[in-house]
């Protein structure tokens, strides 16, 4: 008969082990149910009519993490709009305590494919570091996102047309608004973009280097099924808009922040309409008596009126004017009657 004092050895010993072969099974599982959803959701694009294509899946990440890595991954849609992209490798990370919590890394370069004026446009691009959040409910639906890039730097193939990005986070969260219908639910944005650097064409009269430009939001209306013209259409007609809680931009010398509403004209294009604080006015006139848009008399009336008019700021910084900002006339940029900017036009598929 064994003693109790190795009984309680013998205990001490199976224990960690019987711990460590449960854990090592229960992460098993979890990499199964893992590779089971990816191949669901790689069903359901397929069946939407996207190409999804990608190498072997290599597991890792064992015991504190489990790490799913994809090479040569790659996505394409065909039809009026094609959309395509091709990375070097795509990984997917959770923890196998919190399956609903995903992150997925996009590190390297990257072959797109955009549709812009309803042709394909190739472009190359590369991240310093890329990744795409997810949370998601028992049944598979998303209930926050946030994209982040740093370092992203792309070019048009065709006329060499240059986008540069130091930092961007784009993040979704959805509410549910009534929990008797599933359908009622609510988007918040939060977008915040860094060191954006447009093609000199693109620029407006500010120039091509733009600082900040930052945009808390909520979508309003029952959430279209999809970013198509039809969809979007319908969420437009069933009151569909956005209620900007905080928009800011600062572009040079220029800074601009306001709140208001955004919502989609008979051409599915963005009507903007803030209420704006603007800082830096004068760096404004004198851009735009620079492109010739202003005289030089014209110039010094309008600097007049805005010392005028402008107001001390409340934190102690350079004065304040406030004034609409408005998108408008086909994407074209105003600040009050002004217009600064034209803006690329939203594309639907």
């Amino acid at each position: 008969m064994r003693s109790p004092r190795s009984l309680s050895l013998i205990a001490a010993i199976l224990l960690p082990v019987v711990a460590a072969i449960s854990y090592a099974v229960f992460w098993f599982v979890v990499a199964g149910q893992v590779e089971t959803g990816i191949a669901r959701w790689e069903s359901e694009r397929r069946a939407e009519g996207w190409t999804v294509t990608h190498g072997a899946i290599e597991r890792g990440g064992f015991p504190l993490a489990l790490s799913l890595t994809m090479p040569r991954p790659e996505l394409k849609r065909a039809g009026d709009q094609p959309l395509s992209w091709r990375g070097e490798t795509l990984s997917a990370s959770v923890k196998p305590w919190s399956i609903h919590d995903l992150t997925f890394r996009f590190p390297g370069k990257h072959a797109l494919g955009v549709p812009v004026d309803g042709k394909t446009r190739a472009m190359e691009a590369v991240t310093g570091d890329g990744t795409l959040d997810l949370l998601v409910d028992e049944r598979g639906h998303t209930r926050a996102a946030a994209l982040n890039l740093a370092g992203f730097d792309a070019r048009f193939a065709d006329n060499g047309d240059r986008y540069q990005i130091g930092m961007a986070r784009l993040a979704m969260r959805r509410h549910q608004v009534d929990a008797n219908q599933p359908t009622a639910v609510s988007y918040e944005t939060d977008t915040r973009i860094e060191r954006l650097v447009v093609p000199p064409k693109q620029a407006g009269v500010m120039g091509p280097d733009i600082g900040l430009v930052a945009l808390l939001a909520n979508a309003i209306g029952p959430a279209p099924s999809a970013p198509t013209a039809a969809a979007m259409t319908a969420w437009r007609d069933a009151g569909g808009y956005l209620e900007v809680k905080d928009f800011q931009m600062t572009w040079g010398k220029l800074q601009i922040q306001g709140a208001g509403t955004a919502r989609l004209d008979g051409q599915l294009q963005a009507v903007v309409q803030l209420d704006g604080r603007v800082r830096g006015g004068d760096a404004l006139i004198d851009a735009l008596m620079l492109d010739r848009q202003l005289g030089f008399a014209e110039a010094l009336l309008a600097k007049a009126a805005l010392f005028a008019l402008q107001r001390p700021a409340d934190d102690g910084g350079p004065p304040v004017l406030r004034l609409a900002i408005s998108i408008r006339d086909g994407n074209r940029l105003y600040l009050g009657p002004v217009r600064i900017a034209r803006l690329p036009p939203l594309q639907w598929r």
